[in-house]
């Protein structure tokens, strides 16, 4: 009796959809012709040593230090204990 009552209070406790049938795998898909994307090289649009490109690169170059100051700058206020 006792392992009848087990046994009964065993399935009460498994939610019903555990018991349901399993939902059909999906069906593999074919990959897009979006996924095999090959980069073209730009050609006229790209001169190293033009001064549009000198420019950015100065741009590039002043923001960084920018954030490095900002970076040195918050690092003086944390107050982290390092081998306390």
């Amino acid at each position: 009796m006792q392992l009848r009552s087990s046994l009964i209070l065993s399935f009460a406790a498994i939610p019903l959809t555990a018991l349901a049938d399993p939902l059909p795998a999906p069906s593999p898909k074919a990959p897009s012709p979006a996924e095999s994307v090959q980069v073209q090289p730009r050609g006229n649009e790209f001169m190293p040593n033009s001064l549009a490109e000198d420019a950015l690169q100065k741009r590039i170059t002043d923001f960084n230090r920018k954030l490095e100051g900002l970076d040195a700058d918050l690092d003086k206020k944390l107050k982290i204990c390092r081998g306390c």
